[in-house]
């Protein structure tokens, strides 16, 4: 026992110490030995605080705004960057440029490989406890072990095959794991999601007074409510289900069965608390960076923009169009919800006359400002800026709770295995799509009620006029009135109507996958980018490098290549997956029938040639 508590303290000693104020008034200080009965639950909170997977779902799209080819995020056509210069597209077909190891590569890999292997120190401790000790802290390495169960299908769904199996054996002093196959890993986790539920329900039965104000105290994820750890369980495990259910679709439909008769699916969206521990300071939970950077990864792709806006008139009317639209984006200087140009040559005309104009209009001398003035004061946006944004507001605030799993995505998952009868879900498919909008609208008016709150959860009140002389209040385009129920349920009635009149599985699974571009967006890039490559859905538009040069034309992004250390330092386990390490392998989970499948198109109404959608107004 003395040994482990002695390998404990060092372990503590040499973590990160990069938490936040929050944290560390949580643990005291986590790099002083505290109360041996706090040793565990201090373990738990310090892997969480390191691996940060929980609160950072987003890692794809913040790590990877810092390279040249901007990786998941343009993948998936969440970023528009072409009117910068023509090097971002040139970057795009450098797969090296567009997924550089450091960032989101380094700390995938790092996620199932390093970032807990404090966990079996954790778990030896446990076991050299007292049978009423084990009692009160077996409940944390179920929660470690269901974390890290989620980070490893994260690196298998970019990896395919990755150290596993023996992954957390350096402390066995086994630093050359093995690489395992991605169904083995699946089918291990698939298991493990529903156990380590049960055990978290079960231990959680067993705490002691003392194990239970422990639990409440360290638990910065559901504050020691284990239902929900349950719930976020058997979600995760349904995601797992419906990745496989392409390629092992009867293994698949069994689980799903499971799932479904075991109650513990989410019934509402899965949330934290609210946010308290992270530190504010740091740009809000979960988000930094995403609204805080630069301006242009927050354009709205056309796309997107044109599922929400969907008169295509670039304004919002209700019963028409989408009623997350203004909730989702914020519209230009002139109030018009206006896509981006997929043409670089003409993005860039576009960029220079609205810099010109905004000389005239407010003696402004750039087009860019400050990230600082971004984040202070969105309505900047509406007076320098051609086109729409993503609402900054509702995507990023100080106040929200993390997001773990939204209740729309749990029924669109139910949809899908409705769809393809995958087993029986108690609904038809166009049911779980019509739960799965009319929840995903409430969701985000809900985030951007949030964003109308200060950090002490105060709410803000204008202080300067928010008009540009135009007749466009930035406030209230920022925080829209939430529509009625009956135009939130009549809209979703429509997009299942829309999903019964399509033709076939296919038609119906790109309305599927629209749904899921916008309920998810930006907070899981990871997660499109892997069902874009699974389902090849939602169609997407090309690229116009300078002279119509087309990129996007050279097929999917299958995978990603291992990081250096893999081979570096890990050379003959490696040589056993050597042939892994490419871009256009598919992951095991893609089906024969989509394999060689692109979801990249050429779509005139993307390019723009002469300022659609713009009033002459607007140049005036």
């Amino acid at each position: 026992m003395k040994k482990h508590i002695i390998t404990i303290i060092a372990i503590l000693l040499i973590s990160s110490t990069a938490c936040n104020d929050q944290i560390d008034e949580l643990f005291e200080n986590p790099n002083i030995y505290g109360p041996q009965e706090e040793l565990v639950p201090r373990m738990f909170a310090q892997m969480m605080s390191d691996a940060a997977n929980f609160k950072d779902q987003n890692i794809s799209y913040y790590r990877n705004i810092n390279s040249p080819g901007l990786g998941f995020p343009i993948r998936t056509h969440l970023v528009s960057p072409p009117h910068v210069s023509t090097t971002r597209f040139e970057n795009y077909d450098d797969h090296i440029a567009s997924f550089p190891e450091t960032f989101a590569m380094g700390r995938l890999y790092n996620f199932g490989v390093n970032n807990y292997q404090e966990l079996p120190f954790m778990e030896n401790l446990i076991s050299e406890m007292s049978e009423e000790d084990k009692a009160d802290n077996m409940i944390y390495s179920y929660m470690i072990r269901l974390f890290y169960l989620n980070s490893v299908l994260k690196s298998v769904d970019v990896y395919n095959s990755i150290p596993y199996s023996e992954a957390l054996q350096a402390s066995e002093g086994n630093y050359f794991p093995k690489f395992d196959d991605g169904w083995e890993i699946y089918q291990d986790a698939l298991a493990k999601f529903k156990e380590y539920a049960d055990g978290i329900k079960a231990a959680g039965s067993k705490l002691s007074t003392k194990g239970q104000t422990l639990f409440s105290r360290y638990d910065i994820v559901f504050g020691g409510d284990t239902d929900r750890w349950a719930k976020m369980a058997t979600a995760w495990r349904l995601r797992a289900a419906i990745r496989v259910s392409d390629v092992y679709p009867t293994e698949a439909g069994a689980i799903i069965a499971d799932i479904v008769s075991s109650g513990n699916l989410p019934t509402e969206d899965l949330e934290t608390p609210i946010e308290q521990w992270v530190s504010t300071a740091n740009g809000g939970p979960g988000y930094k960076g995403n609204f805080s950077r630069w301006l242009y990864y927050t354009w709205v792709t056309p796309e997107i923009l044109y599922w929400l806006d969907a008169d295509q008139d670039h304004v919002y009317t209700e019963g028409q169009d989408d009623p997350r639209l203004p909730a989702l984006v914020v519209p230009n200087r002139e109030g018009l919800y206006t896509p981006i140009s997929y043409d670089q040559e003409i993005a860039s005309i576009m960029s220079t006359t609205v810099q010109d104009w905004n000389k005239t209009d407010y003696n402004y001398n750039n087009f860019w400002y400050s990230a600082n003035d971004r984040y202070a004061r969105s309505d900047l946006h509406y007076r320098y800026d051609t086109w729409a944004h993503w609402n900054g507001h509702t995507l990023h605030n100080l106040v929200e709770p993390i997001r773990i799993f939204t209740y729309a995505e749990v029924q669109l998952l139910l949809a899908e295995a409705a769809l393809k009868n995958l087993t029986s879900t108690g609904s038809s498919a166009r049911q779980h799509i019509e739960n799965a909008v009319s929840s995903s609208i409430n969701y985000w008016y809900k985030l951007n009620n949030y964003g109308k709150l200060t950090s002490t959860g105060e709410a803000s009140i204008p202080t300067e006029d928010n008009a540009n002389g135009k007749g466009v209040n930035f406030y209230s385009m920022t925080f829209p009135t939430k529509p009625s129920g009956t135009v939130i349920q009549d809209w979703a009635s429509k997009i299942g109507q829309d999903f019964e009149n399509a033709v076939d599985t296919e038609a119906k699974m790109e309305i599927l996958m629209q749904q899921k571009y916008i309920d998810i967006n930006v907070h899981e890039v990871l997660e499109l980018f892997a069902e874009l490559r699974r389902t090849r859905h939602p169609t997407l538009g090309k690229f116009r490098d300078q002279g119509g040069v087309l990129r996007e034309d050279n097929g999917m992004v299958e995978r990603v290549i291992y990081p250096s250390d893999a081979s570096d330092f890990n050379a003959e386990s490696f040589s056993r997956v050597r042939d892994q390490n490419n871009y256009s392998t598919p992951i095991f989970w893609v089906p024969d029938s989509k394999k060689g499948v692109s979801p990249y198109v050429e779509n005139d109404l993307y390019y723009y040639p002469e300022y659609p959608g713009i009033p002459e107004t607007f140049k005036d």
